[in-house]
């Protein structure tokens, strides 16, 4: 008995001191089937500009018009990504604390100003994106 007392005391030191290194002090809370916020930064900004590419839902597409804010689509994923970060701080919007619903509505309303490019549309999308709205607090959870 007195072996096997050491042996799980042995184990439990070892597997301590494997999680014991400076990387893992930083939180990563992400659990399985959840996205991280990078994640969700390229899934919003890969799904407006889609839409925007969109030229047979009347979205203005790619090119160099007046009417067209974005020349490639790289340009586009670009700036929807900074816009996303801006609005999704770290320490607003870690790992874990993006709420799957609510991203949902901010998708949509990201795609529809994208393909709009109106002002009232990305004033919605502002409000229905903020971290405020997006992001939950991980004592909620």
């Amino acid at each position: 008995m007195q072996k096997c007392l050491w042996a799980s005391l042995a184990t439990a030191i070892m597997v301590g001191t494997v999680g014991c290194d400076d990387a893992s002090d930083t939180v990563n809370d992400v659990l399985p089937g959840e996205e991280s916020r990078e994640a969700r930064i390229e899934q919003i900004s890969d799904a407006a500009c889609d839409r925007y590419a969109d030229t047979e839902a009347g979205c203005p597409g790619y090119g160099t018009t007046d009417d067209q804010e974005y020349e490639t689509e790289e340009d586009c994923e670009r700036d929807f990504a900074d816009r996303a970060a801006e609005l999704w701080p770290a320490s607003e919007c870690g790992s874990g604390q993006i709420n799957d619903s609510r991203y949902d509505v901010c998708e949509e309303r990201a795609k529809a100003a994208a393909c709009s490019q109106g002002f009232f549309d990305a004033i919605a999308a502002l409000d229905e994106c903020s971290a405020e709205n997006v992001c939950s607090d991980p004592a909620d959870k």
